[in-house]
């Protein structure tokens, strides 16, 4: 409720009108031409990164056709066809052919200088294998998977990736290398006669490559027909199969976000030369853009948010000052003042309202007062009605004493109903120590032991450290009088009272517990009533229930009696007092 009432304020329309209203065209045109501006960026970056991957590609496309026409060059070569061919002839005449075979393999690589060995192999194993340096202990490669796959290719060119071993000689060579595989076929019979094997320095051909960069993560890399990498910047991933899906002819977004372009360009021979162009570092300069429209809407945000403060200054502030007093005021605190007390509208509604709160302020106080001096005229009207008790069953006592001729008990008593007349006059306060209210009862129980022949035994436990808490007069004495006079009296024997004192965090309960026949359940109930609902008892339990009430107009509603009882055992009655609320607090309310 509290927001719906703030966003239908007058202050909070004005603000948000004018914040809105400044801000809004500014923000709407920024982001659209930041986003035309990046969209630019990004189309041109796209074409200047096919632009180098086409070329990358040129440049390979060259290269491996210029291998490709070197290794037709050694199909067509007449003496390499004789050293397969030929099924016999003389030592001599072998190791000329081989010889021949050999310069040829040689011009070729002085030619094409990237090529580090060609090798020829006859698949006959008659001849075993030679190569352009010279005859060499290869192992056996007629076995192996890459010959075979020059075979299945059925003449056609076959492309090894880049390796850090030979392929022939599966020794390390200490630099990168690739292969170009072969098949030789007859010219009579068209069959399968021997196999070529050029192994070609990668040096040259990743330096090409690695040069080709795209921002500071970007990079170029080359995979074949199975999706194989045949070169990667990262030498480790050589040969093995990439995690980006198959490239086809198009550009694609790729990776998280969209935010690498994948740029593929197809070679001549099935691979793909793929570029992969991180658009937040290369799309940098658009951030200019970004920023300088930043700018502009924070320098619009400032100014809309000066011209609304200015507003709200002015106008709101003062209204919604009040809001907060008026909240302040109903919720009790009534010393709150307006300081807006201007001459303008909002100063008279101020003015008018701190006359308001002043004359509320005076009438509570005034009827606080009251309610004080209320409050007090209870307490002393029900001191009155427990001592005129107190006299009713006292002087009974003594008149029954008076009417047995016990004359020197009759005097004892009234001595000590005079030193208890002195002791609950209240001349010092209404309120005396626990230690002096004991005292009180002990003379109390003193003039009892006249009127009774069987003994009535008190018997007080009470620590020192409470002694001398402040409880109000003549506190206990009702209790114990109705505790004798309706407990132990009707049962005609032997009678004890134990009152009990201790401390129960910050309350003071006091237990008065007897032996005396205990009282009805359905009695015990109506004990603490109010006098309306009692008013044909007479003087029966005036005292307990005045008590009760007293304990109340003292220390509040949460503190009293409370009566448990069981017929034929006795009865206990337990009077919560606060020791929280000290002398002063129970003074003043006491008058």
């Amino acid at each position: 409720m509290l927001r719906f009432t703030k966003f239908h304020s007058i202050v909070v329309q004005l603000f948000l009108f004018c914040f809105i209203g400044m801000t809004l065209p500014v923000l709407v045109m920024g982001f659209l031409s930041y986003n035309k501006s990046s969209k630019i960026v990004e189309e041109q970056v796209g074409k200047v990164a096919s632009l180098t991957i086409t070329q990358v590609s040129d440049k390979l496309n060259l290269l491996f056709k210029k291998l490709d026409d070197s290794s037709m060059m050694v199909l067509s070569n007449r003496v390499i066809h004789e050293i397969l061919e030929k099924p016999s002839g003389s030592l001599y005449e072998k190791t000329k052919e081989v010889q021949e075979g050999r310069e040829m393999l040689t011009s070729i690589m002085i030619n094409s200088p990237e090529i580090l060995d060609i090798y020829i192999f006859d698949v006959n194993r008659k001849y075993s294998v030679f190569s352009a340096d010279s005859l060499m202990a290869v192992l056996n490669q007629w076995d192996s998977a890459w010959y075979k796959a020059i075979l299945e290719a059925n003449g056609n060119t076959v492309w090894f990736g880049l390796s850090a071993s030979s392929y022939v000689k599966n020794t390390d060579t200490g630099f990168p290398i690739f292969a170009l595989g072969r098949a030789i076929r007859s010219w009579e019979s068209g069959k399968v006669i021997g196999v070529m094997v050029f192994e070609i320095l990668g040096d040259s051909l990743i330096a090409e490559l690695d040069r080709v960069q795209f921002g500071d993560t970007g990079y170029v890399y080359i995979v074949d027909d199975d999706n194989r990498y045949f070169y990667h910047p990262d030498p480790q991933q050589y040969g093995r199969r990439s995690t980006n899906s198959s490239p086809d002819d198009e550009p694609q977004m790729h990776r998280e976000n969209n935010t690498t372009l994948m740029i593929p360009s197809r070679l001549d021979n099935g691979w793909h030369v793929v570029g992969l162009v991180p658009l937040e570092e290369l799309t940098a300069d658009s951030a200019s853009i970004r920023n300088f429209t930043i700018w502009i809407a924070l320098c619009c945000i400032a100014a809309a948010l000066g011209m609304g403060y200015f507003v709200t200054r002015k106008i709101g502030n003062p209204l919604v000052q009040l809001c907060r007093l008026m909240r302040k005021g109903e919720a009790g605190d009534l010393s709150v003042r307006s300081m807006n007390i201007g001459r303008n509208e909002i100063g008279q509604l101020g003015r008018s309202f701190n006359k308001m709160l002043g004359k509320i302020d005076q009438l509570i106080h005034r009827i606080a007062e009251e309610e004080k001096e209320k409050k007090k005229a209870e307490v002393r009207a029900l001191r009155y009605q427990i001592n005129p008790h107190f006299m009713y069953n006292t002087l009974n006592s003594i008149r029954w004493m008076a009417k047995l001729n016990r004359t020197s008990d009759v005097d004892l008593a009234v001595t000590a109903l005079v030193q208890l007349l002195e002791g609950s006059l209240g001349r010092n306060g209404v309120f005396m120590k626990l230690s002096d209210e004991l005292q009180l009862l002990r003379k109390y129980m003193l003039i009892q032991e006249y009127r009774y022949d069987n003994p009535i035994v008190l018997e007080i436990q009470c620590p020192e450290s409470l002694m001398g808490v402040l409880i109000p007069r003549m506190l206990l004495q009702p209790i114990v009088e109705n505790a004798i006079f309706h407990g132990i009296a009707p049962k005609d024997a032997e009678g004890k009272i134990t009152l009990t004192v201790e401390q129960q965090g910050a309350d003071l309960v006091i237990r008065i517990k007897d032996d005396g026949i205990g009282i009805e359940p359905e009695r015990v109930s109506e004990l603490l009533a109010s006098e309306q609902d009692c008013g044909k008892r007479g003087m029966t339990n005036i005292g307990v229930r005045h008590v009760h009430q007293m304990v109340q107009l003292y220390y509040g509603a949460a503190y009293g009696l409370r009566v448990k009882s069981e017929p034929g055992v006795g009865t206990e009655v337990s009077i919560t007092l606060s020791l929280a609320k000290g002398e002063q607090y129970v003074q003043s309310t006491a008058g």
